[in-house]
């Protein structure tokens, strides 16, 4: 009896999917991406970096930020500097002197920050209590004369 050899497809599917097991996941993250100028981001390093050691991220985007333990690693909130010309900016994570370092690929897009802000809801909340009572005043009214 003889032993075939496995198909030669199968084997390299094998192999790529061990790799692909193996290979650490990306550690610095930038959410949300892609940005506009002025925009706030959460930075993290994926859990990657020693808690007890100091954690840094750099960028042409926000400068040097330090960032602090959280829920799922060590993270930190900063606004993309005003004026930052769409394109592709590297940032990088650094954990503790002399430690490793993690880079991603943040893309600035041209635009503006959509959202909304405190006196755009205030306004947007006195505008629904006015047809709410506009409806109830028109309600009883016009129920009244029925």
């Amino acid at each position: 009896m003889t032993v075939k050899p496995a198909h030669p497809v199968a084997v390299t599917l094998l192999c790529a999917a061990a790799l692909g097991l193996a290979a650490p996941s990306a550690a610095a993250r930038v959410d949300p991406d892609p940005v506009v100028a002025g925009q706030r981001v959460r930075i993290s390093d994926g859990s990657r970096c020693d808690p007890a050691r100091g954690v840094r991220a750099s960028s042409r985007l926000f400068g040097t930020v330090a960032l602090r333990a959280g829920e799922r690693g060590m993270a930190a909130r900063t606004r993309v500097a005003e004026g930052t010309a769409p394109g592709r900016y590297p940032v990088t994570i650094h954990c503790a002197a002399g430690g490793a370092s993690f880079t991603e690929t943040v893309t600035v897009r041209d635009g503006r920050v959509e959202g909304v802000n405190a006196t755009q809801a205030a306004g947007g909340l006195a505008l629904l209590a006015l047809a709410t009572g506009a409806a109830f005043w028109l309600r009883r009214t016009v129920g009244g004369r029925s």
